[in-house]
């Protein structure tokens, strides 16, 4: 059994990120030209539509994408090919424009052709925002991925689960 939550979207759930990312267009600090768009936009919607008492504030603010009773939370995702393993990294992009006001920040995957999003894990600001987890643009890993921009990548492995993260919502 998979310590990650499985969210297969619908073709409404497609055309959700698809509107969002046509809204957004291309950022200029996207080091993706804009290519990622419709991979954190259906992340953000299987965030949502798993833990429906978030409000989406994404299309009004840049430093976190969902609010439930003053709790921050920013959805990060990767866009991949195949499913995600537990030694993989989650990562926060820091650019010279970051702010870094989530609470929490929750990480996704998402298949390369929309089909499947992985709820892989969730971690508080203070958790990853550290200098233990960052990595500068060309630094390489332990497995020779070389980080295409700076950023704070921890282990999934050491991350909260995404299952878990109903919990912190109840005790709101």
């Amino acid at each position: 059994m998979s310590r990650f939550i499985v969210y297969k979207p619908t073709p409404d759930d497609v055309s959700e990120a698809f509107r969002r990312s046509e809204v957004l267009g291309r950022l200029s600090t996207s080091f993706t030209k804009g290519k990622g768009n419709m991979t954190g936009f259906l992340g953000e919607v299987a965030f949502e539509n798993t833990f429906k008492k978030f409000d989406y504030v994404g299309d009004n603010s840049f430093t976190h994408d969902y609010v439930y009773k003053g709790l921050k939370v920013d959805v990060k995702a990767k866009r991949v090919s195949s499913m995600p393993l537990l030694k993989y990294n989650a990562s926060v992009v820091k650019t010279k424009y970051s702010k870094f006001e989530a609470d929490v920040y929750f990480f996704m995957r998402v298949h390369e052709n929309f089909h499947k999003v992985w709820l892989c894990g969730w971690s508080p600001k203070k958790s990853v925002i550290s200098k233990k987890w960052f990595n500068k643009k060309g630094d390489v890993d332990k497995d020779g991925f070389r980080y295409k921009a700076d950023g704070y990548n921890i282990p999934i492995i050491k991350t909260r689960r995404p299952d878990s993260f109903e919990s912190l919502i109840l005790r709101r």
